[in-house]
């Protein structure tokens, strides 16, 4: 497959605040280094002894095994890597989404892995990627569904019906054949790649399979398209206990009642003195309606599942949704000591507890993600842990052949759409329609005329032949039109400037007036374009990109013509 690179700025998408600060001043961003470059990644101090490693090691073994998942020979080397002192991790993570959507959570693991490998490279030393699957987050509305381009290049969106979960982590819900009707799923995805060879082989890669949970799909999913370039999988619950004791330690550190909490505050503090906004503030308006810190899995009454129930900030420590009484950051440590099984992360505690429990040398994100780890500062610095550097995720398009012609026909580049989000309309054809056309109006309006002219003769020999012709005419100048606008259609289309050239840009380039990367997901890719989608992924995504990239990619016929 041939690829071209194309590069456009940083900020087709639009930046946030944090963002454009962040992106501007690079490693120096002091609330956390932003990484413009692998070799401005400082060599962490190892922070973890050879026996914990071995136990990180062998819950991550045993979690694979467990869940039946063979590591491809590269990822295996590095798991067994890191039971070595001084092997750093490279750490990225998202939600699990049905079919691995979206594309960006392929291009973070890819990138991952390319950090990992040019970081060995300069260290002389294994860097291992990890990719946390986070099958801990709950709002199943959000990952249940893929969005695909039919052959009507309409977006269709294909989801699992009856899969519902409150508050339920999404890892503790399993896909059934039954209830989720997944024949009629697998039958609706047919019908929208059946065209190309690699149909099957895409449809049983990505589907999930009975009593898979999402975050199974997505783990063994991901697993196989990145698993050959050395990442290694991890789903939270397969090292709960680590991750609770790490977890326990940041609640009831050392000094004040509300540590945690105040580290926090002071972190948004740090970047309001920049003059930032914090993503997430610690505090509400009101009692209760701060930021999830910490959440405890509690049993679900009738139901057989524990659901999600945060715990967050007040001012005598922490205080759980729908119980008035507070607790200590003390009591609540010890609440998760005595049951590490039931705990996990919110948004801004999970980047530390990650980093305590991994060697991280480097963590590879979203702009989105930036704007929260900026305001992570203090609470590192509290914890022991370094700040650690922030690669920006690759910011990537796709723009295939078809997509190519279309942009050809409106006469417009692929940064014009994308500005446009999802609206782009093309400018009025300068030259108007073709004479034939004109003269099939005149045509119609005359022989409608004609005809018409003799009704009042015809009427005075039968009236009701008056209205026969009347009628006639009225048929004559409606398949007459019906034939103009075929040819209208026609002409559009061959000018570029047919609604269906415009929707396939929109829908492809910008689906649902939202980045491409955000809303398609990589199974249409695999199944038309096989093992060759994957390579020129790999060798295309850069380890550290903040532009935008457009990545051409052209089939071994050839773009349409």
């Amino acid at each position: 497959m041939k690829t071209r690179i194309q590069h456009l700025p940083a900020d087709v998408h639009g930046l946030s605040a944090v963002a454009r600060a962040g992106i501007s001043s690079g490693a120096s961003f002091s609330p956390v280094p932003v990484i413009h470059r692998v070799l401005d990644i400082p060599r962490p101090a190892e922070r973890l002894g050879v026996d914990e490693r071995g136990v990180l090691a062998d819950l991550v073994d045993r979690g694979l095994a467990d869940a039946g998942i063979a590591l491809a020979p590269a990822a295996r080397d590095h798991l067994e890597a890191l039971r070595s002192e001084g092997v750093p991790c490279v750490l990225t993570g998202q939600q699990p989404g049905f079919l691995t959507s979206p594309l960006y959570c392929l291009y973070k693991a890819l990138q991952a892995c390319k950090v990992a490998e040019e970081l060995s490279a300069v260290w002389g030393t294994a860097v291992v990627p990890v990719f946390w699957n986070h099958a801990d987050d709950h709002d199943i509305a959000e990952v249940h569904h893929a969005w695909q381009l039919n052959r009507n290049l309409d977006l269709q969106k294909v989801g699992l019906a009856g899969l519902a979960s409150g508050r339920t982590p999404v890892g503790e819900l399993p896909v059934r054949d039954e209830a989720q009707r997944l024949d009629a799923v697998r039958a609706q995805l047919r019908g929208v790649v059946e065209e190309h060879g690699g149909a099957d082989r895409a449809l049983d890669l990505f589907m999930p399979r009975d009593g898979e949970s999402l975050a199974r799909a997505f783990t063994r999913t991901l697993n196989e398209l990145a698993g050959p370039h050395g990442l290694v999988l991890c789903e939270p619950a397969w090292i709960r206990p680590t991750l609770s004791s790490e977890m326990a330690r940041l609640v009831s550190s050392p000094g004040d009642a509300d540590g945690l909490a105040a580290s926090l505050r002071a972190g948004e503090a740090e970047l309001e003195g920049l003059g930032l906004t914090p993503a997430i503030p610690v505090d509400g308006v009101e009692r209760g309606q701060g930021a999830a810190l910490i959440y405890q899995h509690l049993d679900a009454e009738g139901s057989g599942r524990s659901e999600r129930t945060a715990h967050r900030a007040s001012p005598a420590g922490f205080l759980r949704d729908g119980d008035p009484g507070e607790r200590t950051a003390a009591e609540l440590g010890s609440l998760i000591v005595g049951d590490p099984g039931r705990w996990s992360a919110g948004a801004l505690v999970r980047p530390l507890v990650q980093d305590a429990v991994f060697p991280t040398c480097a963590y590879v994100g979203g702009l989105g993600e930036l704007a929260y780890h900026a305001q992570l500062g203090p609470a590192r610095d509290a914890a022991g842990q370094p700040r650690t550097p922030f690669v920006p995720r690759v910011s990537l398009t796709l723009v295939d052949g078809d997509t190519r012609y279309a942009l050809e026909r409106v006469e417009a580049g692929v940064e014009e759409v994308l500005r446009a989000s999802g609206a782009f309309a093309p400018t009025t054809e300068e030259d108007g329609e073709p004479e034939v056309i004109a003269a099939l109006r005149r045509v119609s309006e005359e022989a409608s005329a004609a005809l018409t002219a003799h009704r009042s003769e015809l009427a005075e020999l039968e009236p009701a032949l008056g209205i026969t012709l009347k009628k006639t005419a009225e048929h004559v100048r409606s398949s007459i039109g019906k034939v103009i606008d075929k040819a209208t259609r026609v002409h559009q289309n061959r000018a570029g400037k047919g609604a269906r050239q415009v929707r396939r840009v929109n829908h492809t380039l910008m689906p649902r007036g939202v980045p491409q990367e955000r809303v398609l997901g990589p199974f249409q890719f695999i199944a038309r374009f096989g093992p060759d989608f994957l390579d020129a992924l790999w060798r295309e995504i850069p380890s550290t990109a903040t532009e935008h990239l457009v990545l051409h990619l052209e089939d071994d016929g050839g773009d349409p013509q």
